[in-house]
């Protein structure tokens, strides 16, 4: 935060706080490989202008008119960026569309909420959260100009053309979607050791959820669930790429697990000029020792239900693959007992609404699963699924849904 002691009239600041701005944001075009690495830049330095930490960044999709969580900082929990998906609604994004102007959400007037324009056209929305509301003084508003003029633009100008679903053609999004089916894992296995079980549905033809499983050496099995930002295309491309890089990472380590997120999350990060990013959870079950052992970057924690009734989390982990250059993953562990039960899922099972607006969520997920925990894991799925479509009678579903089930022998 440059020190405005010596300035003598609000012009004064006007200027230097501008040239402050743009002395950041030329700094990140320059020493910054992408879309990501210039974030990482720049967020942080508007919110120490605003002197506000937490800053989100939500991408503006016009041809799906769709607001998409992009980036984020200031945000310690490893699934903020879940916390964050549920509480865009208080930002009041839309209201972005018809204001160029900064505002307060009438909301939460925590959010103050800065459009990013480039001519005429909407490209994302800055917001910034405060632990009260944000006062919208003449130094605040002339930053925020400065911000949407610079943003506006680099957004603009770093488009991939993969997001733009509207110039795909039908016939190619079937065809893709048939080569993302051939990605997901053939007839369960099943051992004298565990079983497991995945469903995968997605909301378009293609989506960005993914799951898969396999067997390095005798006597373990290994998983992964995974979930790409966004709808579409986009998701679905960044799912292949997660999965291409899984194969190739988990091909050269073989038991060593430590580090595969911290390899993945660097190519992920520097892979496009684009952001990027998805959540995941892997894990490495091993018979011998009953040790379960899992990375998790930003994904919900996975649930371990017990034959006693008892549900476990397993928490831990990092931000979201891709999301941050520097991320460290640390392999969690956990023993496990006969008849344990895995559960990994995606967000798009447990945000299905009902017609009050109330989500299904993780007790939801967790009542279902209860009460089915002792059939088979194909039977537990059916029933858990049908109760989640039972809450979302009168408002569909929307999102890709992924559960992956393994049980203990």
């Amino acid at each position: 935060m440059p020190d405005m002691s010596p300035l003598t009239s609000v012009e004064d600041l006007h200027h230097e706080l501008s040239r402050h701005l743009c002395i950041a944001f030329t700094r990140s075009l320059l020493e910054s490989a992408n879309l990501a690495e210039s974030m990482e830049m720049i967020l942080p330095g508007v919110g120490r202008v605003f002197r506000t930490p937490k800053v989100i960044l939500i991408d503006y999709r016009e041809h799906t008119d769709h607001f998409v969580l992009l980036h984020y900082e200031g945000y310690a929990e490893p699934n903020a960026h879940y916390s964050l998906q549920r509480r865009m609604p208080k930002m009041e994004l839309r209201r972005a569309l018809d204001v160029r102007r900064p505002y307060s959400s009438s909301l939460d007037s925590r959010f103050l909420c800065i459009p990013l324009y480039f001519r005429e056209i909407l490209e994302a929305v800055l917001i910034l959260e405060s632990e009260s509301s944000i006062e919208l003084d003449d130094i605040r508003v002339e930053c925020s100009r400065v911000i949407s003029a610079n943003l506006g633009l680099l957004m603009s100008s770093t488009r991939l053309k993969v997001n733009q679903d509207h110039l795909v053609d039908v016939n190619d999004l079937k065809q893709a979607r048939q080569i993302q089916l051939s990605f997901l894992p053939g007839p369960q296995p099943e051992s004298e050791f565990c079983e497991v079980f995945g469903y995968n549905r997605s909301s378009a033809l293609v989506g960005g959820d993914y799951f898969d499983y396999f067997c390095t050496r005798r006597g373990s099995i290994q998983g992964v669930l995974a979930d790409a930002c966004g709808h579409g295309m986009s998701a679905a491309l960044i799912a292949s790429t997660f999965r291409g890089l899984l194969h190739a990472e988990m091909g050269r380590r073989r038991d060593d697990f430590d580090g595969l997120f911290d390899a993945i999350n660097s190519s992920v990060h520097a892979g496009d000029e684009f952001i990027r990013y998805l959540t995941s959870v892997f894990f490495d079950y091993r018979e011998e020792s009953r040790t379960f052992r899992y990375l998790n970057a930003g994904h919900y924690d996975p649930l371990v239900f017990a034959r006693d009734g008892d549900v476990r989390r397993l928490p831990g982990g990092g931000p979201p693959l891709g999301m941050f250059k520097t991320s460290v993953y640390s392999l969690g562990q956990a023993r496990l007992f006969k008849d344990d039960l895995i559960v990994l899922f995606s967000d798009g099972l447990i945000d299905i609404q009902d017609s009050a607006g109330g989500y299904f969520g993780v007790d939801g997920l967790v009542d279902a699963l209860q009460g089915h925990r002792d059939r088979a894991l194909s039977e537990i799925c059916k029933a858990v699924l049908q109760q989640a479509a039972e809450t979302s009678e009168r408002q569909g579903i929307d999102d890709d849904v992924t559960l992956f089930l393994m049980r203990v022998r």
